[in-house]
This record gives structure tokens, sequence and C-alpha cells, in this order.
């Protein structure tokens, strides 16, 4: 299998709908941005991660099936394969509201945050594994609280629920 990590939209990338993970994503501040990784071993940031309040609700940005959930060195994630081919990762969340092997759609509450939620985003298309930097996705929510403004083109605000039209 082949690794890559894009900063920029897959080439190809085809529009399609996507939830924001929580509730008012246009205040969020992101706490710590996508560094991608040169090598699939190699240290990186293959996600961003966001401030919360804790207890926040984290919702599920696409339809799909929980496939993970569980601690990895301590820490709490819940993982959904969407039914477009990507893996959505949470991570740092307090309590999953799910179960592995539970439907889910998109807009779903699917657990609370602690204090943190790590949110990154990985897709699989013809035998190739992207991390994806989810400022692409989550692009066009106003400039954050730490300064960065965030990519405009990339994402387009379709009404007051959060939805985004990306380039997926």
């Amino acid at each position: 299998m082949f690794f890559a990590a894009w900063s920029v939209a897959p080439v190809g990338a085809t529009a399609c709908m996507m939830r924001s993970p929580i509730a008012n994503i246009k205040d969020a501040v992101i706490t710590d941005y996508f560094r991608a990784p040169k090598c699939e071993q190699c240290s990186g940031n293959r996600g961003i991660e966001l401030q919360l309040n804790p207890g926040e609700p984290i919702f599920a940005v696409a339809d799909g099936v929980i496939s993970f959930h569980g601690e990895v060195n301590r820490t709490k994630y819940l993982v959904l394969l969407t039914t477009n081919n990507r893996r959505i990762t949470y991570g740092k969340i307090a309590l999953s509201t799910v179960r592995v092997g539970e439907r889910v759609k998109s807009g779903q509450q699917i657990a609370k945050s602690g204090p943190n939620l790590y949110f990154g985003i990985r897709e699989f298309s013809g035998g190739v594994v992207q991390y994806v930097d989810p400022l692409i996705y989550l692009a066009n929510v106003a400039t954050n609280k730490i300064g960065a403004v965030l990519i405009s083109d990339k994402a387009e605000w379709l009404g007051t629920r959060n939805l985004l039209n990306l380039r997926c």
C-alpha cells in the first residue's frame, strides 16, 4: 500500500457533503495543526486539535460505521469508516455514545469531548493511503482565535447547520 500525506485537496477530488464534528466550529480554537509525516511511521500530526469545553457533543461528519472505539496510549479514540471510503478519527474523547459496528448518520451525536478534540481524515483510493489536512474540509469557517486565516476557497458554508460543500 502506498502512503501519501496531503496538505491540499487530492487530485480528482469531487464534491460531497460532510458535517462539522462540533456544533460551533466557527468559534473553535485550533491548538495544533496538521503536520504531514514524511512516511507512514514518521512523526507528524495527522490531524488537527481543537480546544473545547469538556462535555461538548461530537458529531458524525458523514454516514458510516463505527470501526474502532478504545484507548491507544491512554487516549480514547473513536473511528468512523464512512460510506465514501474515508476513515475519520476522533481522539481525546471523554465518552462514546456509540458501539463498534454501529451504523451512524451524518449529524448524529457519537461522543462527548474532553478539553480537546483530535480530528483526522484518512482517505483510501486505488491502494493509496492519504492523510489529509482537515482544514481543507473545514475551510471557510472564519478566522480562528489564534489568528490564522483558514483556506477560504476549499469549502462553502451551506446555512447554519454546519454542513459544508467539500472537495472530497
